[in-house]
């Protein structure tokens, strides 16, 4: 079992149901190269032993703020490209998890973070003490437009924009957008929450939902399988401009 994403199973009336715990980089729960690529091939994995999975943290503080920041700035060019690719190319392998996952978010869930939990079935989250965000444009890079396709399918048009520009959204400001689709008062109520979705889902009949599911995906998948390398590229070019090391540095300070 891996120590940066444990997992767990619990077998419910309508199905086995997983738990996936982020446990990475302290005190953000945030993510290198390695761990990213842990953590899809976690999920993988897991989907091949569950119905369904939630993935959840082991820091009451933060869900994960994305990209760990000091690593990015101790790496070489390299490795700060490839791990910014791999962050874009990621997000249409999680839309395409064969399986039905749930983000259970207790704590901020930011830049990466935000990435994670908008590549999933549904997303719920603590009534306080936490926000989410997509804050890449407020240290200064731009988002990229595979994730954009996705914000399109999950809220409402006018906010689009505000979120692109790096608003931290509350959590009932984030469920009236459409960013969300719960709140529970305290962690065990977003635990409940989690369950109660995953075991409806589960009640459906798998060998109809899953196709379903994947179909309902597809259009957005053909955006983005159509835009990434386009992403990929513009993401190269903005690493090596002095821009991309101030906005590191502005990172790492919040990764501490």
């Amino acid at each position: 079992m891996s120590e940066n994403f444990p997992v767990s199973y619990e077998d419910r009336k309508n199905g086995k149901v997983a738990t996936l715990t982020l446990n990475a980089i302290a005190p953000n729960n945030t993510l290198s190269l390695e761990l990213l690529n842990e953590f899809v091939a976690t999920m993988l994995k897991t989907c091949e032993e569950a119905d369904g999975i939630i993935v959840n943290s082991a820091n009451p503080k933060f869900f994960s703020n994305g990209l760990d920041g000091g690593t990015l700035l101790a790496a070489n060019q390299e490795t700060r490209e490839n791990t910014i690719a791999a962050m874009i190319r990621v997000y249409s392998k999680m839309l395409r998890f064969p399986k039905p996952w749930i983000v259970e978010i207790t704590g901020h869930a930011m830049a990466g973070g935000a990435v994670i939990s908008s590549a999933a079935d549904y997303r719920y989250m603590i009534g306080s003490g936490a926000r989410i965000g997509f804050s890449e444009m407020a240290v200064g890079l731009s988002l990229p437009l595979v994730y954009v396709h996705n914000i399109h399918r999950l809220v409402q048009p006018a906010y689009v924009r505000p979120i692109i520009e790096g608003t931290a959204y509350k959590p009932d400001e984030a469920l009236r957008i459409g960013l969300i689709d719960g709140i529970g008062e305290t962690a065990e109520d977003v635990r409940k929450l989690c369950l109660k979705r995953m075991d409806g889902i589960l009640k459906l009949e798998q060998s109809a939902y899953l196709p379903t599911r994947m179909r309902y995906r597809s259009a957005v998948l053909h955006e983005i399988d159509r835009d990434e390398d386009m992403d990929v590229e513009g993401a190269m070019e903005l690493t090596r401009t002095p821009g991309f090391e101030k906005a590191l540095n502005m990172i790492a300070g919040k990764n501490r």
